[in-house]
């Protein structure tokens, strides 16, 4: 079998320097290697640890190297990483067998590199013994470059944080950032009942608790048997829930879809939005969930035979293309709109080392010109539910500014505590953060 340390340096290798996203590249491996169930977690907490860390095991090395990480060599700086995370933040293996193995991994990768790595790493296990692992905020001036380094946040996306919830939450919700989200799935409501489901998890073996922030929410707080693979369970397979977390849910729930509704789903892939519409409507009306890619579509019409949605129309549509024969022909359009995705680097945490000015430019552009159609393709009196996984203003409450400038037909509606904008939080039940607003298209005689 091979070594776990080994596939946990070629994953982060590829995630790091070829462009590869986490979750498929360790789909990927896990696919390719049988593993054992301990193996398996700890190569995930491994991987995931050090891409969620990467800020701050980055800053430990330079505290005892002469060397800056970024003139090291790629597989010299993963190692380092791998090791010093396990050293900080991992209790169950011995301080010199995670050296012993690092010095091993460079033996067999970069021998030149094994004294350069040994000595590092001697020489932070000595930190370790004289100073602890904690990390003395109170020796920091500015509060902002302290979360950034320790939490492993780019320091102008701490800004951001701080821009959308205030100081108080933003600086709660950082540490959150790097914790595992919970894992919570979504009822069934066309093939079961929220009660009955839990019953079936639990007898099933599985720790399942009712959620409060969304309507058909479970809460799983132990996988049990579906820890190897959840998609072979009878439960998943039959349909009767999907996995989404909460704050996914509240959007379509926001909408408020009505059984006979037209709604329009404009960026539907993969498709876990558009089955909860068809699932809120009982599969009645008509859902038409479009995408460019129609590979990807594919995705959609599984979840929908697995889940028994019959009341969706799937189309290869690039949303950005004005579409003139759906002028006015939408009662509810929801746009989940591709951006930053800053509100999910707990799913995806290399989202936070490669976001650009440049790229953050073209989402905005984007956003607008879907944003612009939507509202052109909404029946007077319809309604859109707009929606990020980021926590920008400029994709969020600056689109909606302009959108109402430029069509002043349209009017905000609050949310349940009356607020025009709505952003969730890990602060609520441990949901994703995301960024919502409802508006209606006023008929022109209201």
């Amino acid at each position: 079998m091979k070594n776990i340390r080994k596939l946990a340096l070629e994953t982060l290798l590829k995630i790091d320097y070829d462009g590869a996203y986490s979750n498929l590249e360790i789909k990927r491996t896990l696919q390719r290697f049988p593993i054992k169930d301990d193996d398996r977690r700890l190569y995930l907490t491994i991987v995931y640890g050090c891409l969620q860390n990467q800020i701050y095991l980055d800053y430990l090395i330079t505290q005892q190297s002469s060397r800056p990480v970024k003139k090291l060599h790629k597989e010299v700086s993963e190692i380092l990483r791998i090791a010093i995370y396990q050293l900080y933040f991992l209790d169950k293996i011995p301080n010199y067998a995670i050296v012993n193995e690092a010095v091993n991994l460079a033996a067999e990768i970069q021998p030149q590199a094994k004294g350069f790595i040994n000595g590092v790493l001697r020489n932070i296990m000595r930190k370790i013994d004289e100073n602890g692992r904690e990390f003395k905020f109170e020796n920091w001036d500015n509060e902002k470059e302290a979360l950034s380094i320790r939490y492993s946040v780019p320091l102008w996306i701490v800004h951001k944080y701080y821009e959308a919830y205030g100081a108080e939450k933003a600086e709660a919700i950082m540490p959150m950032l790097n914790e595992k989200p919970p894992f919570t799935v979504r009822c069934n409501t066309l093939k079961t009942s929220k009660e009955q489901l839990i019953q079936d998890l639990q007898q099933a073996g599985v720790e399942a608790l009712s959620a409060s922030f969304s309507t058909n929410a479970i809460n799983v707080t132990n996988l049990g048997i579906f820890e190897s693979n959840i998609e072979n369970s009878r439960l998943y397979r039959d349909g009767h829930f999907s996995i989404q977390d909460q704050a996914a849910m509240l959007t379509v729930e926001r909408l408020n879809p009505q059984p006979g509704d037209r709604v329009l789903d404009m960026c539907a892939a993969p498709g876990g939005k558009t089955m909860y519409l068809s699932e809120i409507m009982n599969n009645s009306g008509e859902i038409v969930g479009r995408d460019v890619y129609g590979s990807r579509l594919k995705l959609v019409e599984q979840s929908a035979s697995r889940l028994g949605c019959t009341n969706i129309r799937l189309e290869e549509q690039d949303g950005c293309e004005y579409s003139p024969i759906d002028e006015a022909s939408f009662d509810k359009i929801l746009l989940d709109a591709p951006c930053t995705g800053l509100g999910v680097i707990r799913r995806k945490p290399e989202i936070k080392y490669r976001s650009t000015k440049e790229g953050r430019k073209a989402l905005v552009k984007i956003q607008s010109t879907l944003l612009e159609n939507a509202v052109r393709y909404l029946k007077p009196g319809g309604e859109l539910l707009y929606s990020t996984c980021t926590i920008n203003k400029d994709e969020n409450e600056n689109q909606i500014g302009k959108l109402l400038i430029k069509f002043p037909q349209l009017q905000i509606i609050p949310d349940e505590h009356g607020s025009n904008y709505t952003y969730t939080s890990p602060l609520m039940e441990g949901s994703d953060c995301f960024f919502m607003c409802r508006l209606k298209k006023m008929d022109v005689y209201e």
